[in-house]
């Protein structure tokens, strides 16, 4: 009997960050942190969130960006005046 313990790792993935930590847990954290982002300032439930592919998840993260500093340049304008 043959086991196969291989690893579904992507070879285009790197092991390790710039600064020698595991690249893994850093991936898992930013993705957790954008889900979390996206569902809490688009009204959406956690869940719904993952079943969207990463390009989508990656435009809406840079929708609430664009969002956040135009707000940001409107209180500043209100606050110069």
């Amino acid at each position: 009997m043959i086991h196969s313990y291989k690893q579904h790792l992507n070879f285009f993935d790197p092991l390790w960050t710039s600064d020698g930590k595991p690249f893994a847990p850093e991936q898992f954290k930013a993705i957790v942190k954008d889900r979390y982002l996206i569902s809490k300032n688009m009204n959406t439930s956690y869940s719904d969130v993952g079943e969207i592919t990463p390009t989508e998840r990656a435009y809406l993260m840079q929708l609430l960006v664009e969002d956040a500093q135009k707000q940001a340049e409107i209180i500043d304008r209100v606050q110069q005046q």
